[in-house]
């Protein structure tokens, strides 16, 4: 039986098989770098995060975190490279909550609810881009992103100066990092 978004992942009976799905894990630990992986069932995608599996749309990348669903209550340490991509992603969840443990990502549920790669556009972001650059949408001009000449080599500090402007910035409606161009 494939994995389905929302299916409990609590079933130690049987085996639940799935194709081969190309994930990255996002280590709590930011000493840690991220890594490609490689899961191919259920078991596979909780011993990726250590323990039952709870799911978090990243809507605007067609991509979802899979979490350990007792992580909070386990006391695992905040996920901050997870919860800040979670946070540009989806900004109601701004200081509301955070992702804790490590955080497996994959790509959107494809239309039978089945879990899919992650996008190939999302891995070249966070491989083999270089620089990145945080962008702005007022709420003037909501059809143009504004940015500057400044440059991050580190993905996630990108977001964190993206998401602290945006904060700061009444003005900004939105904000966005992408790659530098060189």
């Amino acid at each position: 039986m494939p994995i389905k978004r929302g299916h409990s992942a609590q079933s130690h009976d049987r085996q639940e098989v799935i194709p081969v799905i190309h994930a990255v894990l996002v280590p709590a630990d930011e000493e840690r770098p991220l890594y490609k992986l490689e899961v191919n069932d259920l078991a596979g995608m909780q011993a990726a995060v250590g323990g039952y599996i709870q799911a978090i749309d990243l809507g605007p990348i067609a991509s979802t975190f899979f979490v350990n669903e007792e992580g909070k209550i386990t006391r695992e340490p905040v996920n901050r490279r997870a919860t800040l991509m979670w946070w540009l992603l989806n900004p109601s969840a701004v200081h509301m909550d955070v992702i804790v443990g490590p955080a497996l990502l994959v790509g959107a549920p494809d239309e039978v609810g089945n879990s899919t790669d992650v996008p190939q556009d999302v891995t070249k972001l966070l491989f083999e881009t270089k620089s990145y650059k945080a962008e702005f949408q007022t709420y003037d001009d909501s059809h143009r992103f504004y940015g500057n000449q400044r440059r991050f080599e580190d993905y996630f500090e990108a977001i964190n100066h993206a998401l602290g402007k945006a904060e700061s910035w009444t003005a900004v409606q939105r904000c966005r990092v992408v790659p530098a161009e060189d």
